[in-house]
């Protein structure tokens, strides 16, 4: 989250930081580093809302504003400037405004239900600003149900991978009931391996995705060393076969149940894309890796919209994270 003030404003801005600092990564504006060399302040203020899930503009009475013939008491320019940054980068359900109870409100602004709280008299800040940021909070856990659609891949992702992978799977698993299973076997002492090949029927299945936690999980190098040894079937929809993994538990025969796995390795086009996006600045490691959770975040938020309205709460498909094989294979 960027939480943005005007200097005046800075000591609200630090109450609110302390508020969410223990629910979230929390980036001030005063945050060293924040704005680069050679950089102008606006190229840098965009890059900060591109890394940010959220983002908060305090607004405190600033400036004497004369309009119309009336004088108001409003917000420094500069933080109506970022909070219409913030919209356009972020969006309206992610951008919040923070403000003092008597500045005036812009009139793009007004009638928008704003987050406000009042100048405290004994000075306790924090406690003043408290009821308000529990209302962003609420609001920010609301948005997080959301799939987020932006210039990033995920949301596509999801959906492509749900509508390509996950539909055909199901559904001709739920036709055939039987499947041809290979299986790596050790050779004992000569130390190689042979495939062993067999057919395994089953009553009843359960579809497991396995999300990363980091995209570095599934790359060529690291994806089979998560899978390990666990035997590899398929099934074909049309022209096309689709290939998953299946638990150590299966044996050739007869199995009541089965759990079938799959690793979307589709999310390894977020981070091509991060790359792409963010070449125009010298962005850091850590700045690549918040990019790449909220991918891998919006992609599981994004599946699970989707399964839960095509197949309602009963579904057969289950999200998991990566230490579900660890769990499965114990």
């Amino acid at each position: 989250m960027f939480i943005g003030s005007s200097k005046e404003g800075l000591t609200t801005a630090e109450a609110v930081q302390r508020f969410f600092r223990s629910r979230m990564d929390v980036k001030l504006w005063t945050r060293k580093g924040l704005f680069h060399l050679n950089t102008s302040y606006l190229e840098s203020i965009l890059y900060e809302l591109g890394v940010v899930d959220f983002a908060i503009l305090v607004v405190t009475p600033d400036d004497a504003v004369t309009s119309r013939g009336l004088t108001y008491l409003a917000a420094r320019d500069n933080v109506v400037f970022e909070h219409g940054l913030s919209l356009g980068r972020l969006g309206r359900r992610r951008a919040f405004v923070l403000h003092e109870e008597g500045v005036k409100v812009i009139s793009d602004n007004a009638g928008i239900v704003m987050a406000t709280y009042k100048k405290p008299d004994d000075g306790d800040l924090f406690a003043a600003v408290r009821p308000a940021c529990e209302s962003i909070r609420l609001a920010i856990a609301d948005e997080l149900r959301r799939p987020e659609i932006g210039i990033l891949p995920s949301t596509s992702l999801a959906v492509g991978y749900f509508d390509s992978f996950i539909s055909n799977v199901v559904r001709e698993l739920s036709a055939r009931r039987h499947l041809t299973v290979s299986k790596k076997e050790k050779a004992g002492l000569t130390g190689g391996s042979s495939e062993l090949e067999y057919e395994l029927s089953y009553d009843v299945f359960s579809l497991h995705i396995v999300v990363p936690y980091s995209i570095s999980e599934i790359t060529k190098h690291s994806l089979p060393i998560k899978v390990g040894d666990l035997p590899i079937s398929h099934v074909k929809a049309g022209e096309r076969k689709y290939t998953f993994h299946l638990l150590n538990t299966c044996a050739p025969g007869h199995n009541a149940a089965i759990s079938v796995i799959d690793i979307p390795d589709t999310l390894l086009a977020s981070r091509k894309t991060i790359e792409l996006t963010s070449g125009q600045f010298k962005s850091s490691a850590a700045s690549q890796e918040v990019l790449e959770r909220r991918e891998i975040q919006n992609f599981r938020h994004t599946l699970q919209y989707l399964l839960d309205k095509e197949y309602g709460e009963e579904c057969i498909v289950k999200i998991e994270p990566m230490d579900f094989l660890k769990q499965a294979g114990s």
